[in-house]
């Protein structure tokens, strides 16, 4: 932030021994001026401008691990297995292992409307 210094010579001058309305009506004259200074210097902050929205599942495999899915949803790992189980998200069962699909997981993770 830049300060602008109030020009000596835009202050108003008080004569020695000058009456007490004359020192106020001067005071109300840099005070002012003050004002227009502290206005000047208000700045409104800029909206950040937010980047497009991203596949955070770009470049991963058809199906991934319970435990990355969690990740990325800043889950648990056994909220993310109750999740599977109950259907709340897709899921296959390979081997043995629960894997989640992850292309059902980009609907979750991208917002409405920018699903590619």
């Amino acid at each position: 932030m830049t300060v602008t210094a109030i020009g000596v010579d835009r202050l108003p001058t008080i004569a020695a021994g000058a009456d007490l309305d004359t020192v106020r009506a001067a005071l109300r004259v840099v005070l002012a001026q003050l004002d227009d200074l502290a206005a000047a210097a208000r700045v409104t902050p800029a909206r950040p401008v937010l980047a497009p929205a991203t596949d955070p599942t770009e470049g991963m495999p058809p199906l991934i691990p319970v435990e990355r899915a969690a990740e990325l949803l800043s889950l648990s790992r056994s909220a993310a297995y109750r999740l599977a189980a109950a259907g709340e998200l897709p899921s296959r069962r390979l081997g043995g292992r629960v894997f989640i699909v992850t292309a059902g997981l980009r609907e979750i993770l991208t917002p409405e409307g920018t699903a590619a």
